[in-house]
């Protein structure tokens, strides 16, 4: 990869240095080596959350029937887990989505941010050894397998796997750091402000991370 500072790259630079990373990937020939990883294009909004539904039994009314139907539909949404991972996962595909955590927004609190996964490489994920790139490119969320120009899935170099592990790292370590000066910085200013008092509190008790505003000014 580049010399410059991955973690100091904006997303366009990443995509152009990713891409740069594609063009030296060695033809796929069937090779018996085990540690190979494909790339893996996605499609748009893969590697967001997926909101997933479940279904839950209501309470009794007084007489010991249940209220309504007797069921009710709940949706829930997992942060940590992206839609295209979920159905690899499903398909029983080892795979792997570099992602980073960000600090965005709280739309209920605008003063305050919270946590957030998004994908380190947008638009790929990659796959490790898979059986079938048939079956691969069936998976939903899954665009196609990166190939050369005689339609052969291209490995990635393992150096280049190695250095995205490695920014990856350095954006959890970054993020902490982050973090950290936040969660000092929202407690300080809680001591002035009763209301921000009140939302440490509830947040503390709930373990949920939230920070102000100022302190990393635009976040994505």
């Amino acid at each position: 990869m580049a010399d410059k500072d991955f973690q100091a790259m904006d997303d366009n630079e990443k995509a152009a240095e990713f891409e740069r990373m594609l063009a030296k990937g060695r033809q796929y020939r069937g090779s018996s080596d085990f540690s190979m990883w494909f790339a893996v294009r996605t499609e748009p909004g893969a590697q967001k959350p997926q909101r997933e539904y479940s279904v839950e039994p209501t309470s009794l009314d007084k007489d010991g029937k249940p209220r309504g139907k007797g069921y009710r539909i709940v949706p829930s949404l997992n942060p940590n887990l992206s839609a295209i991972e979920r159905a690899l996962s499903l398909a029983r595909f080892q795979y792997w989505m570099p992602s980073e955590k960000r600090l965005v927004r709280d739309r209920k609190h605008t003063d305050l941010w919270k946590v957030r996964r998004f994908a380190l490489m947008v638009g790929y994920v990659f796959v490790h050894n898979p059986d079938d790139f048939g079956v691969l490119e069936q998976v939903p969320g899954v665009a196609g397998v990166v190939r050369n120009a005689n339609g052969e899935p291209l490995t990635i170099d393992f150096l280049d796997i190695i250095k995205v592990r490695a920014a990856e790292a350095d954006a959890e370590v970054e993020f902490d750091r982050r973090s950290k000066m936040a969660r000092q910085n929202l407690r300080k200013r809680a001591k002035e402000d009763p209301r921000l008092k009140m939302l440490v509190a509830k947040l503390d008790i709930a373990g949920t991370l939230t920070v102000p505003l100022e302190k990393l000014g635009t976040a994505a």
